[in-house]
C-alpha cells in the first residue's frame, strides 16, 4: 500500500518522467537561473524544480544545494502533482493532509508552499516549480501568473529534451559517417561514392536524389553492376518505393507494393531476415521461381541484397546489385553493398530527422495540424498570392463552445480525443488548397483562399458549423459539442496577418454574444466592443483592489406572517467616472476571467459582518442569501468551500447564510459539484436554486442533490393570473416542492393580487418590488427595525 496519493496515470507518468532522462543529471544553469529568480521574486529562501520519483522527491535545481532529495512521502509537490491547477496552501497548518509530511511537522516546520505542476505531453505531471517559507502568506492571482511563467519556461527546457536527443541522434549518424569514411578508404572507388554521397546529405539535397547518386556512382565505377534500392512502407511489410534508374521501367514496376517474405527473392527475403541475401544464379534459386518471367525479360541472373538497417536495428529497406550474368561476390563486393547499404541508411535517418525537427517546429504534437507558427507562414503566403492576383481570401477563427467544461467534466483524455477528431472534421469541410491549423486549446484556423464572394465562405461556415456540431463517440462516450466561428476578408477588413487575426478572434467573441454554436463576421463595432471590453475587465480589477462596490438588500417576506425573515443581496458598482455599471455587463466579464472569486469572496465577509449585527439586534434569525458562481465550484485552489472557514472564524451560525445556486450549475452532475454542496448542507448552510423553471435541469436533479429552497422565476409570477398556465405551473412546483420537504421563494411580486395568489396556493415566501426594491444595508436595518418588533437590549458593535 502506498502512503501516499498517486496520480491515476503514475505508471505512464513515470515512464515519462524517466524518458527525459533528466533525474539525477547535473547542475543546469538554466534551471538554477530560474530557481534563484524564483526565491528573489517571492523573497523565499527555498525554490526548487522538483521531479517526483517512484518513491522520493529529487531536485534538479535548488537554492539550497544541500538538499538533493526527499523521500516522496515527505514530498508537498507529491500533492501538487495530483491536479492540472497551481498547488497554493497559504498556511500548511490548515491543510490536514500535510500534517503528517516531516518538512511540516519538524525542521525546518514548512508553513507556506506554492508549486506550479510540470505537465509533459499534456498529461503527465513530472513535477513542479514550487517555492516554500516557513512563515504562512497570502498567494495573490498576480503571484500565481509570476511563478507559472516561470514554470513555463521549465517546462520548455525540459521539452527541449526531446529535441537534443534527435539532434544526438543526428550527431551520431554523421558519427557513423566519418567512421564509414575511414573504412571506404580502403578502396578509392567506394571512397569515391562516399564524398559525393556526403557532400549531398551535407546540402540537404532531396533523399531520392542522394539514393539515385549512390546507385549512379556504384554503377559508374562498376559498369557490369545494376543497382536497386527498395523503402519499406511505414507498416514495415510492403516495398513502397523502388529506385533503379538503370532497370526496366516494368521491372521496378512489378517490385513496388511486394509484400516481403522470407523466400521472395533475394530483396523480399533479406528485408524481412535482416541479412544478407547472395544468390549468384537466379535461374537455378527457389526465392526466384515465381518470378522467372520478369528476370527473363529483363536478362537478370544475379542478386546480391543487403538490407538497409538504421541505428536502431530496424530494417528499412534493400541495396541490391544485381548481374547480368551468374556470378559470386569478392570481398571487396561484400563491402561494397555492405557500405553503401549503410550510406542509404544514413541518407534515410538524416532525411526523417530532418521531418521529426520540423514537424515539432511546425506542426502541432496532438492533432497533427500546422501550429501557429507554420499557420502565419501559410497566411503570410496566401495574403501575398491574393494580393498579387487581386483576389480575396478568409479567415476563420474557430474556438469549441465549452470545452473547458468538458476537459473539467470528463477528463483531459476524453478533451484530446475531442480535438484530434475536431481536427479531422476541419479538415474534410474543407478544400485541398485551404489552411487549417491549430493555435493551441480548444481554438483553430481556417484559411479559406481564392474566394470571390462571400457568400461561398458562409457555405463553408455553415458546413463546419454542421460537422462539429455532430456528436462524437469518444472512448465509449457521447459526446456533444459545438463551435463558434469568426470570419474576416482579406482585404476589406485588414491586409496584415496580425490584424486579420485580431478581428477574427473579435468576430468569433460576437458569435458567442449570439448564443454560440454560429458564425459571425468582423466589423468596425466590434473593434470598440473588443476594446471597450478590455477596459472594462480593466476597471473591474481597480473596483476590487479600491473598493468601489456596495451591496443591496431585498427582503424576502414570511407570507403566513408578513414579517421580514430573509433577504437576497445583490451587487452594485459606481463607478468614479462612468457611473452605475449593470451586474449584466460585469458579472460575465467577471466569471470569464476569474475575478468572479474574489468579488464573490469580499461580498461573502460583507454579509457574514451585517448579519452579526442585524441577528443579535433585529431579528434574531435572519437568513441572507448569496448568488454563488459555477467558476466557484469548478476552481480548485480558491474554492468556495473556504467560506466554511471563514464562518466558523466568525462564530456566525451557519443557518444565517442560503447559497443561491443556478438549474445548468446541477446539470454538470459531477462529483466536484455535489462535493461542495453536500459541505454546506452538512454544516447548516441552505442551498437555494434560483430562477427555478427557466433553465434545462429536470426535476430527478432534486433528487440527486439535497435543497432547502426553489425560488419560482418572475417570469412566471408576472404573468400569473387565476386559471392561468403560469398559474398551473407555480402550483405544480409547489405542491412537487412541499412533498420533497422543500420550501418556496416566489420572485417578482409587484401586485396585491399576486400576493394574495400565491397564498392561496400554498407559496412560502415572497420577493419583489411589493414588498420592497433593492436597498443599501442602512435602509434595510430601518426597514428591519420597522418591521420587525422583537428588539434584543444586548450591546452589539454595529459593522
Amino acid at each position: 500500500m502506498q502512503k501516499y496519493p498517486v496520480p491515476d496515470n503514475e505508471i505512464e507518468r513515470l515512464a515519462t518522467l524517466r524518458s527525459l532522462d533528466i533525474l539525477d543529471t547535473p547542475p543546469d544553469e538554466r534551471f538554477d537561473r530560474i530557481t534563484r529568480i524564483a526565491a528573489a521574486v517571492f523573497d523565499v529562501d527555498c525554490a526548487f524544480v522538483s521531479l517526483v520519483d517512484a518513491d522520493r522527491q529529487w531536485f534538479k535545481s535548488s537554492t539550497l544545494p544541500s538538499i538533493k532529495e526527499t523521500p516522496r512521502a515527505d514530498s508537498i509537490c507529491n500533492h501538487a502533482i495530483l491536479g492540472y491547477a497551481p498547488y497554493i496552501v497559504e498556511d500548511t497548518l490548515l491543510e490536514p493532509s500535510l500534517h503528517n509530511i516531516e518538512l511540516v511537522s519538524s525542521e525546518p516546520h514548512v508553513r507556506f508552499y506554492a508549486g506550479i505542476p510540470l505537465t509533459v505531453k499534456g498529461q503527465y505531471n513530472v513535477g513542479t516549480l514550487c517555492i516554500l517559507d516557513t512563515k504562512p502568506r497570502k498567494f495573490s492571482k498576480k503571484d500565481i501568473k509570476v511563478l507559472t511563467d516561470l514554470a513555463t519556461i521549465v517546462l520548455s527546457a525540459i521539452n527541449a529534451t526531446e529535441l537534443r536527443k534527435t539532434t544526438a541522434q543526428l550527431y551520431e549518424s554523421e558519427k557513423i559517417l566519418l567512421q564509414v569514411a575511414q573504412q571506404l578508404k580502403e578502396n578509392e572507388r567506394i571512397n569515391s561514392i562516399r564524398n559525393e554521397t556526403l557532400e549531398r546529405i551535407v546540402n540537404s539535397q532531396p533523399l531520392t536524389n542522394i539514393l539515385e547518386s549512390i546507385i549512379k556512382s556504384v554503377e559508374l565505377e562498376y559498369p557490369k553492376m545494376k543497382c536497386s534500392i527498395l523503402l519499406l512502407d511505414k507498416s514495415g511489410q510492403y516495398f513502397e518505393q523502388a529506385i533503379g534508374p538503370s532497370l526496366p521501367d516494368f521491372y521496378n514496376q512489378a517490385i513496388k507494393g511486394l509484400e516481403i517474405n522470407y523466400g521472395v527473392g533475394s530483396c523480399g527475403t533479406a528485408a524481412f531476415i535482416g541479412e544478407r541475401v547472395v544468390i549468384e544464379d537466379i535461374a537455378a534459386h527457389p526465392f526466384w521461381a515465381a518470378f522467372t518471367d520478369l528476370t527473363n525479360k529483363a536478362s537478370l541472373a544475379a542478386c546480391w541484397s543487403e538490407p538497409i538497417i538504421n541505428s536502431k536495428s530496424q530494417v528499412l529497406g534493400t541495396f541490391g546489385i544485381y548481374h547480368h550474368e551468374v556470378c559470386k561476390p569478392s570481398a571487396s563486393d561484400y563491402k561494397l553493398i555492405e557500405q553503401s547499404a549503410h550510406l542509404a541508411s544514413i541518407a534515410i535517418e538524416r532525411e526523417q530527422t530532418n521531418d521529426i525537427i520540423k514537424r515539432q517546429a511546425n506542426y502541432d504534437s496532438l492533432t497533427k495540424l500546422p501550429n501557429r507558427s507554420m499557420m502565419r507562414e501559410h497566411l503570410n503566403m496566401a495574403i501575398h498570392n491574393a494580393h498579387r492576383h487581386q483576389q480575396k481570401l478568409a479567415v476563420i477563427f474557430i474556438d469549441l463552445d465549452h470545452f473547458k467544461d468538458v476537459n473539467d467534466t470528463l477528463g483531459h483524455d476524453i478533451g484530446d480525443a475531442l480535438l484530434i477528431e475536431t481536427a479531422k472534421r476541419l479538415k474534410l469541410a474543407i478544400r485541398e488548397n485551404d489552411i487549417v491549423a491549430r493555435l493551441g486549446g480548444d481554438e483553430f484556423v481556417i484559411i479559406l483562399v481564392d474566394i470571390d464572394d462571400v457568400y461561398g465562405v458562409e457555405l463553408v461556415a455553415e458546413q463546419l458549423i454542421k460537422k462539429l456540431s455532430k456528436p462524437y463517440q469518444l472512448m465509449q462516450k457521447v459526446v456533444h459539442s459545438s463551435a463558434s466561428l469568426g470570419i474576416t476578408i482579406f482585404p476589406d477588413d485588414a491586409s496584415d496577418i496580425d490584424s486579420l487575426l485580431k478581428n477574427a478572434d473579435q468576430a468569433m467573441y460576437g458569435a458567442k454574444a449570439q448564443g454560440r454554436n454560429g458564425y459571425h463576421y468582423f466589423t468596425e463595432s466590434m473593434r470598440e466592443h473588443a476594446h471597450n471590453r478590455v477596459q472594462l475587465i480593466a476597471d473591474i480589477r481597480t473596483a476590487i483592489e479600491k473598493k468601489q462596490f456596495h451591496l443591496v438588500f431585498q427582503p424576502i417576506v414570511d407570507l403566513k406572517t408578513g414579517e421580514i425573515a430573509k433577504a437576497e443581496t445583490l451587487i452594485r458598482w459606481q463607478h468614479p467616472e462612468k457611473g452605475a455599471i449593470s451586474p449584466f455587463d460585469f458579472i460575465p466579464l467577471a466569471e470569464e476571467t476569474g475575478l468572479i472569486i474574489d468579488i464573490s469572496n469580499w461580498i461573502f465577509q460583507q454579509v457574514v459582518q451585517h448579519l452579526s449585527y442585524w441577528r443579535k439586534t433585529y431579528c434574531s434569525n435572519l437568513q441572507i442569501s448569496i448568488n454563488t458562481s459555477p467558476v466557484q465550484y469548478r476552481d480548485g485552489e480558491n474554492s468556495i468551500s473556504q467560506w466554511l472557514f471563514w464562518l466558523q472564524k466568525s462564530k456566525l451560525s451557519p443557518e444565517a447564510i442560503a447559497i443561491e445556486i443556478t438549474e445548468n450549475l446541477l446539470m454538470e452532475s459531477e462529483n466536484y459539484v455535489a462535493d461542495k454542496l453536500a459541505k454546506f448542507r452538512h454544516a447548516g448552510i441552505s442551498i437555494s436554486i434560483d430562477d427555478f423553471g427557466t433553465g434545462y435541469s429536470s426535476f430527478s436533479y432534486l433528487k440527486s442533490f439535497q435543497t432547502d429552497y426553489l425560488k419560482i422565476d418572475k417570469s412566471f409570477v408576472q404573468n400569473m393570473s387565476l386559471d392561468s398556465q403560469d398559474m398551473v405551473l407555480c402550483e405544480a412546483i409547489i405542491v412537487m416542492a412541499k412533498k420533497l420537504n422543500i420550501q418556496v421563494i416566489a420572485e417578482g411580486i409587484e401586485t396585491e393580487e399576486q400576493k394574495r395568489l400565491l397564498q392561496k396556493i400554498g407559496c412560502d415566501y415572497a420577493q419583489g418590488y411589493l414588498f420592497s426594491r433593492p436597498i443599501p444595508a442602512d435602509e434595510f436595518e430601518a426597514l428591519l427595525s420597522q418591521k420587525n418588533t422583537h428588539q434584543h437590549s444586548t450591546s452589539v458593535k454595529k459593522p
